[in-house]
C-alpha cells in the first residue's frame, strides 16, 4: 500500500550498496579451521554486485575487486562480461559496465547549449537528442534524460556527471600527496589539495571543496588531476552535518531557494476574508489532523459522521490544503517545486519541495486558525461501499494537531482526555469496513515497516525500531485512499487531463519466479505461470502469516513488483486493485498532488482545463524520477544511522534472527535494535552454497534457513560503506515465528 508509505527497494536481495555498488564484503583468505576464498564470477554474483551501480559504468577491474577476484581472474570476468552483454543483461558503457536501466531514462553528453535553455546531447550508442531544457547541464556533462517522444524534445532530468563547482569527500593521503577521494559516491575519482589549501582540516575530515584558480583559470595537474582548496570541514564520517552534506551532494538534493522563490513567497498576502469568498464553509465542522509527532507538514485534516446508528453508514471529509491557491502555474515558487519534485525526509532534517512559509504556515492546517482547502466529502452505506462522491473548494479550521500516538490512544483505548474522540472511534470503525472492502477484492498490504530512530540532542542515534503501524495509522491510510481513488474516478470519468498513479503487474518472469516460490512453499494453490491475480497474492501473504520465512516472503514479492510511476494515462493499480488511482492528498510534499489539484479545480469551475497531456505526460516523468532520488537518499541515510548506532556498541553479543540469505553469508536482524548485519561466509567456515529456492545456506556440515535464531557479536560498522558485519557467536536451536 503507498500512501505514506515506501515501495520498493532498489538493491538486489541480500546485497547491500557499498560506495553505490551492490556488493558484498570481500572474502578474507582462508582462516585456520575456516572456508576457502571464492570468487563469484558466475551470472548471480556479477549481476548482484552491478544491481548497486547509480551512474556510469563499473571498470572490469573494480568489478573484480568487489566481487573478491584475483588478477588473473580478470578475463574470466570479462568474457562472462560480454557473454551477459549479448543476452542483453549488461551494457558495455563509457566507463565501464553497467546493468540496463529498467526505466527507459538514458544518458548522454551535452554538446550544444542554446540561450534559450534549450540544448543537444548525444547518448552513448551515438544518438543524438534534442533536449527541451539542460536542467542546469554545461557542453561536457552528462544528463539523465527521458528520450523524445512523437515531436516533442528529450527532457533533461539531472546532471549526472560533469565539471562541478563543488566537491564533498574525505581528505586523504596518499604517499605525499593530499587529496580528497569519494565518500558517498560512485567512482574513483581524485582531487588533489595544494599544500596550504586545506583550510585547516585534518586527515578523515569530510570536506567541502571548491575548484582552485589561478588568473581566473582553473587549475589542473600534470595528471589531469583537478587541484582544489578545501573552503569548508563538514565534520568526520558518522557526524550528521557531515553525513548530510555528503548524501546531498551524492544525489545532487538542492537544500537552497532561489532568491525569487523567497521574494515571491514574502510578498505573499495573509489569509483573509477575500480568499474565503466562494468557498464551502465547514468551519463547525470537527476536523483533526493526525501525524507523527515529528512531523514538518501537516496538509491532511479529516472528519467523519456516523449515519443513522451503530448499523448505518457514514459521511467522510478529507480537507487538503490548498496549495494551488498561493503557488500559480509557471511562478518562480511552481518551477522550483517542480525542479525538486517532491520533500525528502531524514531521521534529523527535511528538505522540504516549499519553502518554510508556505509549508510549515500558510498551507499547514494549524488548530484554530482558517485554512483553505480542497475538500473530498465521501458518502459511504454500512458496508463501505460509496454512494455519493462531491468536491469542493473550501474553508476549514482544525480542532486540534494529534499525534499517531494520541489518536491510537482514542481509538483503542477510548482515551477521552481528547474531546474529539467519539469521532476518531467513528474513523476507525469506517477504516476497518474500508480494509476489510479493498483486502476482498485483492489490494495488497506488504508488512515491511520503515526503521525509526530515536535521536540525541545532536542528531545521533540512540535507538532504532519498526516504525509503528497503530489503528490510527490503518485509519488515516484508508481515508487517504478513499480521497485518492475518488479524485481519480472522477477526473477519468469525465476526461480530464491529470497526474495519475499507476502500478503495472510483474514482469513475465519476475511473475514466473513468484509463482514458483509461493507454490513451493505451500501459499498457493494450483498458481499459475501465466496469470497471478492481486487477489491470489494477498492469499498466500496472509498464509504466510506467522511462518518463519513470512518476512522474506513479503521481500520476494516486493522484489517481483514493478515501481510505482505517475503516468499522463490512468491504467489500473496491481498492488491496490484500484482501477483508477492518483495521488491527491500531499500537494505540500508531492508536485504531482499539485498538478492533481490543479486540474480538480478547474473541472469543478468549469474552466479550461489546467494541464495538456504533454504537460502532463512531462510532470509524471519528472515526478517519477525525483521520487527514486528521494528515495534512494532516505534509504541511503537510513543506513548510515544505522552504521553509527552499531559503531558505538562494537564488540557487543546480541541475539537476533536470520532473516535474508545469500551466497555471500547471512543478514542478521538484532533483537535489540532493528539493525541488519552481514555474517559473511568467510566468517562461517567450510563451503557454502545457497540452494536454488533462496532459503537455505548450506555446506557439507552446517546449514542455515530463514528464521533460525542465532547470537552475534558486532564486528565491525563503517558509515563510509554504510555497512555492518556480524560476527557468529553461537547457532540457537528453534526459530522465531515473526522471522
Amino acid at each position: 500500500m503507498e500512501e505514506r508509505q515506501s515501495e520498493r527497494p532498489h538493491s538486489a536481495p541480500g546485497l547491500r550498496t557499498v560506495g553505490g555498488m551492490a556488493r558484498p564484503r570481500r572474502p578474507t583468505k582462508r582462516r585456520a579451521g575456516g572456508g576457502s576464498r571464492r570468487t563469484r564470477l558466475d551470472t548471480e554474483g556479477v549481476l548482484g554486485a552491478l544491481a548497486g551501480s547509480a551512474r556510469g559504468g563499473v571498470p572490469a577491474a573494480r568489478l573484480l575487486r568487489a566481487l573478491g577476484g584475483d588478477r588473473h581472474e580478470l578475463r574470466s570476468l570479462q568474457r562472462a562480461l560480454r557473454r551477459l552483454e549479448r543476452e542483453g543483461r549488461v551494457e558495455r558503457v563509457r566507463g565501464g559496465w553497467r546493468i540496463p536501466r529498467r526505466d527507459g531514462l538514458v544518458e548522454a553528453e551535452v554538446f550544444e547549449a542554446e540561450v534559450t535553455g534549450a540544448g543537444r546531447a548525444r547518448d552513448d550508442a551515438g544518438r543524438e537528442h534534442r533536449l527541451l531544457e539542460l536542467a542546469g547541464a554545461h557542453p561536457g556533462d552528462r544528463v539523465l534524460i527521458a528520450p523524445a517522444r512523437g515531436d516533442r524534445p528529450a527532457l533533461a532530468l539531472q546532471v549526472v556527471g560533469g565539471a562541478r563547482d563543488r566537491w564533498v569527500g574525505i581528505l586523504r593521503r596518499h604517499g605525499k600527496l593530499l587529496g580528497i577521494a569519494p565518500y558517498r559516491d560512485d567512482g574513483d575519482w581524485w582531487l588533489r589539495v595544494a599544500r596550504g589549501d586545506a583550510g585547516g582540516a585534518a586527515e578523515g575530515d569530510v570536506v567541502a571543496a571548491v575548484p582552485a584558480t589561478r588568473g581566473g583559470r582553473r587549475q589542473r595537474a600534470p595528471d589531469a588531476a583537478p587541484w582544489v582548496r578545501v573552503v569548508e570541514r563538514l565534520g568526520r564520517p558518522g557526524e550528521p552535518d557531515a553525513d548530510f552534506a555528503a548524501v546531498v551532494w551524492r544525489h545532487r538534493l538542492p537544500t537552497v531557494f532561489p532568491d525569487e522563490v523567497l521574494a515571491q513567497v514574502d510578498a505573499l498576502p495573509a489569509s483573509g476574508t477575500d480568499e474565503r469568498a466562494g468557498r464551502l464553509d465547514l468551519r463547525d465542522r470537527p476536523f483533526v489532523t493526525i501525524d507523527p509527532a515529528s512531523a514538518r507538514d501537516r496538509d491532511d485534516a479529516v472528519c467523519v459522521e456516523a449515519v443513522g446508528g451503530a448499523q448505518g453508514g457514514f459521511r467522510l471529509w478529507v480537507a487538503i490544503a490548498d496549495v494551488a491557491h498561493w503557488v500559480a502555474p509557471g511562478s518562480p515558487v511552481d518551477r522550483e517545486a517542480l525542479r525538486r519534485g517532491n520533500s525528502v525526509y531524514f531521521p534529523d532534517r527535511a528538505i522540504p519541495m516549499l519553502p518554510e512559509r508556505l509549508s510549515g504556515d500558510v498551507c499547514s492546517l494549524r488548530p484554530d486558525v482558517d485554512r483553505l482547502v480542497m475538500v473530498v466529502e465521501l458518502a459511504f452505506d454500512e458496508r463501505g461501499e460509496t454512494r455519493r462522491t462531491r468536491f469542493h473548494p473550501g474553508v476549514i479550521r482544525s480542532r486540534a494537531r494529534l499525534t499517531y500516538e494520541q489518536a491510537a490512544d482514542a481509538m483503542e483505548r477510548g482515551d477521552e482526555r481528547v474531546p474529539e474522540a467519539p469521532m476518531l472511534r467513528d474513523l476507525a470503525r469506517l477504516a476497518r469496513i474500508l480494509g476489510r472492502r479493498r483486502r476482498a477484492a485483492g489490494s495488497l498490504d506488504f508488512e515491511l515497516p520503515s526503521p525509526s530512530f530515536s535521536l540525541d540532542e545532536r542528531g545521533y542515534p540512540t535507538d532504532v525500531r519498526p516504525a509503528a503501524r497503530s489503528e490510527a495509522h490503518r485509519a488515516i491510510e484508508e481515508a487517504m485512499l478513499a480521497a485518492n481513488r475518488a479524485v481519480a474516478e472522477w477526473l477519468v470519468q469525465r476526461e480530464v487531463e491529470a497526474v495519475h498513479r499507476i502500478h503495472e503487474p510483474p514482469a513475465p518472469a519476475d511473475r514466473a519466479r513468484l509463482v514458483t516460490e509461493l507454490t513451493a512453499a505451500g501459499l498457493l494453490d494450483g498458481g499459475s505461470l501465466d496469470e497471478l491475480s492481486p487477489r491470489d497474492l494477498a492469499r498466500a501473504l496472509e498464509r504466510a502469516v506467522g511462518r518463519p520465512g513470512e518476512r522474506w516472503i513479503h521481500q520476494l514479492a516486493l522484489r517481483s513488483m514493478r515501481r510505482a510511476r505517475y503516468s499522463a494515462r490512468s491504467q489500473p493499480h496491481f498492488a491496490l486493485a484500484f482501477e483508477h488511482y492518483l495521488h491527491f492528498t500531499s500537494p505540500i510534499r508531492r508536485y504531482a498532488d499539485l498538478a492533481v489539484h490543479r486540474a480538480l479545480k478547474a473541472a469543478i469551475a468549469g474552466e479550461a482545463p489546467a494541464l495538456r497531456r504533454a504537460r502532463a505526460e512531462t510532470i509524471a516523468v519528472r515526478a517519477s524520477f525525483r521520487e527514486r532520488i528521494a528515495l534512494e537518499a532516505e534509504r541511503e541515510m537510513d543506513r548510515i544511522k544505522a552504521c553509527v548506532l552499531a559503531r558505538d556498541h562494537l564488540g557487543e553479543r546480541h541475539g537476533g534472527t536470520i532473516t535474508g540469505l545469500a551466497p555471500h553469508g547471512l543478514y542478521v536482524t538484532l533483537d535489540a535494535w532493528w539493525l541488519e548485519g552481514l555474517v559473511h561466509v568467510s566468517r562461517l567456515g567450510g563451503f557454502f552454497e545457497l540452494d536454488p529456492n533462496g532459503r537455505t545456506l548450506r555446506s557439507r556440515t552446517d546449514r542455515y534457513e530463514l528464521g533460525d535464531r542465532v547470537q552475534v557479536a558486532i564486528a565491525a560498522a563503517d558509515p563510509v560503506t554504510a555497512r555492518i558485519d556480524f560476527e557468529l557467536e553461537e547457532r540457537r536451536r528453534g526459530r522465531r515465528g515473526s522471522a
